[in-house]
């Protein structure tokens, strides 16, 4: 079906829309640098997302992708990937976005290793605060994990790939809705996930959350995927010893386990973990500016 793709690329190039290199790759979908060239001549560099739906699930098609859609459209904070353009053609999608070129935050932590406090500070804050933001608005990521977080400069981080996002309660009704639908990868699974039971997606996130903070102070996962029923024994049993070579802060910890909590009626909010001791405590400057920190800082979601 080259013919429908090429029609399809001359309509882009016709909405200002030139598309670059792939720069991402997954079983029905590709990421390309792109430009957008406006009606005064002024050329921006985009990122765009083509979905192709023929090679996708019907689930998928029919399900995910229409949330995802109406989610990404009415969206914005300043650490979420800012989808500007959607177009819906026959067989393909095309989301067209922010760039982040500077890789992913699991890239960024096999090449340098485990985080210091003050530089994970610095991450997991505006990841929080963009957890903080969806949750607000009864939005759950449910895919929340290092490959999924993106780096827009040195110290900027933005979340992206809504594919598993959805809203959490009933427009109608107003009730709270729990998920069934297994989402996201195994290794950032919380444990009511691994035993199919319908979850609270926002606490979903908030186990996510724990693993990404734990892999950005250890350089490891928290848990071996390789053997899901052994997993969920360690996960259940509260079994996460931190590598005894970093020398992690007590009030770190605490935070993580917070999270990592299988009991979900006792697991950290994200209105918890926003305001949680770790985060309040302003890292010393290192290798990066200082005002940067303090701008995250007071940018940190307080209580209402």
């Amino acid at each position: 079906m080259p013919g429908v793709y090429c029609d399809s690329v001359y309509y882009l190039q016709s909405r200002g829309y030139k598309l670059g290199k792939s720069i991402g790759e997954g079983s029905y979908c590709k990421v390309k640098t792109a430009t957008k060239t406006y009606s005064n001549g002024v050329t921006k560099k985009i990122a765009c997302k083509m979905i192709d739906k023929r090679k996708a699930s019907n689930e998928f098609v029919n399900k995910f992708l229409p949330r995802e859609l109406s989610i990404v459209k009415n969206i914005k904070h300043p650490n979420i990937v800012s989808v500007s353009d959607i177009i819906d053609s026959h067989d393909y999608v095309y989301l067209f976005m922010d760039i982040c070129e500077k890789g992913d935050l699991l890239d960024y932590i096999r090449n340098k290793g485990a985080l210091s406090e003050a530089k994970a500070k610095v991450f997991f804050r505006q990841i929080v605060s963009a957890i903080y933001y969806l949750h607000t608005l009864d939005i759950s990521h449910r895919d929340l994990k290092c490959e999924n977080i993106l780096l827009a400069s040195k110290d900027c981080v933005k979340l992206g790939d809504f594919g598993f996002a959805r809203c959490c309660r009933d427009a109608g009704t107003q009730r709270r809705i729990l998920s069934e639908t297994f989402c996201g990868s195994a290794a950032y699974a919380a444990p009511e996930i691994l035993k199919g039971t319908p979850y609270n997606p926002k606490m979903y996130d908030v186990w996510s959350l724990g693993c990404i903070l734990f892999i950005m102070l250890t350089g490891a996962m928290p848990f071996d995927d390789s053997n899901i029923q052994e997993m969920l024994k360690v996960q259940t049993g509260k079994i996460l010893p931190f590598p005894p070579k970093y020398s992690i802060s007590k009030s770190a910890k605490d935070l993580i386990m917070h999270m990592l909590e299988p009991d979900i009626t006792k697991r950290a909010t994200i209105s918890q973990i926003s305001q949680s001791n770790w985060l309040k405590e302003i890292p010393k400057p290192e290798h990066f500016h200082f005002d940067f920190i303090l701008s995250q800082y007071r940018s940190c979601p307080k209580r209402s």
